[in-house]
């Protein structure tokens, strides 16, 4: 394999990685966080400000999941030489 296949393999290699540790942060907020929203729940038959809190927190879990992979998807790309201007 030449060197510049070697440097594409790596870059891919990383780019999965960061997409697969994206992927579990992402559900960790999709799903795990709501499963337990009724534990955040406060006193018997008030609002369910738990589910609330979750729901809110996830979306604002999401658009700083899409900054932080943007940023280092940028960093990656930058360091293999394949960065956008």
């Amino acid at each position: 394999m030449s060197a510049q296949g070697s440097a594409t393999a790596s870059h891919w290699e990383r780019s999965k990685s960061l997409l697969w540790v994206t992927l579990a942060i992402w559900f960790f907020f999709s799903f795990v966080v709501h499963w337990f929203g009724d534990a955040l729940n406060g006193a018997e038959g008030s609002f369910p400000g738990g589910y609330f809190m979750a729901g809110q927190g996830s979306q604002i879990a999401f658009v700083l999941l899409i900054f932080w992979f943007v940023a280092r998807q940028n960093s990656l790309d930058e360091e293999f030489g394949v960065a956008e201007e």
